[in-house]
């Protein structure tokens, strides 16, 4: 499919916008980790829809379970995404239209 987003680590963390998915503290990403919903031991998909961005604490005391049996609901269903922010769109460096600037969100940093 044309323009689809690539799946890969670093476009889960920006469509989750490198905030845990569990806790939601939003971390750099050496303390992220990658979290299959359903895990990989009962077959979970590793796609969109069942990757989500943890953090270290969470990822481990969810272990081998589904968020229903861990007790930690997933702030937000994982969805497939249309589009993401470019890393190059960088508003600092001055490479964004300016009409943009109001829809992007500013990671301050």
């Amino acid at each position: 499919s044309l323009g689809a987003v690539r799946f890969c680590r670093e476009n889960v963390y920006l469509r989750d916008n490198f905030t845990c998915q569990y806790c939601g503290q939003n971390l750099p990403t050496k303390i992220l980790t990658l979290d299959h919903v359903v895990p990989v031991s009962k077959k979970g998909p590793k796609n969109w829809t069942n990757v989500v961005t943890a953090c270290r604490d969470c990822n481990q005391r969810k272990a081998n379970r589904t968020p229903q049996t861990a007790n930690m609901p997933l702030l937000r269903e994982p969805v497939v995404p249309t589009w993401l922010p470019s890393p190059e769109l960088d508003i600092k460096s001055g490479n964004v239209p300016l009409e943009w600037i109001q829809y992007l969100q500013i990671k301050a940093g």
